[in-house]
């Protein structure tokens, strides 16, 4: 009787190790596209617009979206650091710079930065959706939610696409030493279920 339990016991760890060891490996692919996006956006901003704080532009973002930046300026005063576009920039959420992605910002934003893609991304639309479930992923993953849920393959699939757009030598680096694809299958073979 204890034997069973105990082996009930490992296969219930064993499924959370392996949950687990694919959100750390999908985080690595999460964070380059995450720094890549915002890094991306901001500095072509900044080239087209010709300023460093290209979001005091007049009408450029919504009430929502620069509440959210004075909220990040206030985050750095309350905390003593230095107010300047890389803390600003990188203390906005993924959120954030995905929903400058979105229909409101088509002309605005969008058609202003196509040309610096590495190559053609695609509609704004499709490039849109899949930034939106890679913040998705993340939420889940950071929040220790049930990912096995998800079409981690989808996931995986997306995230290299939209980094390859923003930095093609970042995400190949970073799919050459990927663990997730390997972690995925193992994940299959166990029968995990889920998404996978």
């Amino acid at each position: 009787m204890d034997n069973q339990k105990e082996q009930l016991n490992s296969s219930k760890y064993e499924l959370f190790i392996l949950i687990s060891e694919i959100s750390a490996a999908l985080w690595v692919h999460i964070m380059a596209f995450e720094t890549t996006l915002r890094e991306f956006i901001s500095e072509k901003l900044q080239k087209v617009y010709g300023v460093m704080e290209w979001w005091l532009i007049n009408d450029l973002l919504s009430k929502k979206d620069l509440n959210d930046v004075n909220y990040a300026i206030s985050r750095l005063d309350n905390r003593k650091l230095s107010v300047n576009n890389e803390n600003i920039t990188s203390n906005l959420s993924l959120s954030f710079w995905v929903e400058l992605l979105g229909r409101r910002y088509h002309e605005t934003i969008w058609l202003k930065i196509i040309s610096f893609f590495s190559s053609y991304p695609g509609r704004r639309e499709d490039f849109y959706r899949k930034a939106g479930e890679i913040r998705n992923l993340r939420n889940v993953i950071a929040h220790h939610g049930p990912i096995l849920r998800r079409d981690l393959f989808r996931d995986h699939a997306y995230l290299h696409q939209l980094t390859a757009l923003l930095d093609p030598e970042l995400a190949n680096e970073v799919k050459r030493k990927s663990r997730v694809l390997d972690l995925l299958l193992n994940a299959r073979l166990v029968g995990s279920g889920g998404g996978i």
